[in-house]
């Protein structure tokens, strides 16, 4: 049966791209039969699953503010004092509190679309997949290095997780099993897509410039952030090579750092533009069945 799935790449606030992508797929017609998503993509997706129309996300996303992700110098004091380092350094409430109102009285039965949210389990070792429906090509599973856990937590917690930025934010435990950011392994989830049954892939793949230059007056963060930089987009590349479907990438470049709360409506304008200039071969490759 056909089913096309939109996937949905971290990037922080960049991912905000998939709004604008998702926009543009709709305007032309395209059917959706699904969302991937990891790490901030996991969140959009799960937004559109739940059924909020792109001209409503567009405002969510620009609601965000700075103040929304903090440091959280009273957990650090706390830990410091009992000789503790802890275990993340941004404030996580925050972030959630203005989450929670858009996923209240929502879990993986209401959702109107499927949704398939990445996760790294650090205790595995490999990237942990939270759904709504049972992947089609489970067998796969192996093959790809992937885990199915269904619907072992509930959405908002598998949200939290697949966004648990190691040491950024706190990880999410679920039994003896440590859970974070779903880009650590799986940063850009088409393998993920495929898994679950795709026969068209359109994806929005946020990532860096492909060649970066040495700053000036480097240091060691630079040389650190720019080799994780290089592994989680080899690791995107080749889990892409293991995807035997036809797919269609839109391709976000960011400039400049994540946290970029006053260019969010640019961000969204550039995922619409993108996807539209590539209308024709998206429209030539998924299925358009009414």
């Amino acid at each position: 049966m056909p089913m096309n799935i939109v996937v949905l790449s971290g990037g922080g606030l960049w991912a905000a791209a998939g709004i604008g992508m998702v926009e543009a797929l709709t305007e032309m017609g395209v059917p959706i039969d699904g969302y991937v998503g990891s790490s901030a993509g996991a969140v959009v997706g799960a937004l559109l699953a739940c059924g909020y129309a792109p001209d409503r996300l567009r405002q969510v996303a620009l609601s965000f503010r700075a103040r929304d992700v903090r440091v959280d110098w009273a957990a650090w004091l706390s830990s410091l004092l009992r000789g503790r380092w802890p275990l993340s350094l941004l404030r996580v409430a925050q972030l959630t509190r203005r989450l929670d109102p858009y996923f209240t009285g929502r879990n993986w039965s209401t959702l109107v679309r499927p949704l398939w949210v990445v996760t790294t389990s650090l205790t595995r070792r490999q990237a942990v997949v939270f759904g709504s429906a049972v992947p089609g090509r489970y067998d796969w599973g192996y093959r790809l290095h992937l885990a199915w856990a269904h619907q072992a937590l509930d959405l908002r917690t598998a949200l939290m997780a697949s966004m648990a930025v190691p040491g950024l934010f706190p990880p999410v435990t679920d039994g003896h099993e440590w859970l974070v950011d779903g880009g650590v392994v799986d940063d850009y989830p088409v393998d993920v897509a495929f898994w679950a049954g795709a026969t068209h892939i359109i994806g929005l793949w946020v990532d860096e410039k492909p060649e970066w230059s040495m700053p000036p007056r480097a240091h060691v963060g630079h040389v650190v952030g720019a080799g994780l930089t290089t592994m989680l987009r080899e690791l995107s590349v080749v889990r892409q090579r293991q995807v035997p479907v036809p797919r269609t990438d839109i391709r976000v470049e960011m400039e400049g750092d994540h946290r970029v709360f006053d260019r969010v409506a640019d961000i969204m304008d550039w995922g619409y533009a993108a996807t539209q200039a590539r209308g024709r071969e998206i429209l030539a490759g998924v299925d358009r069945r009414a």
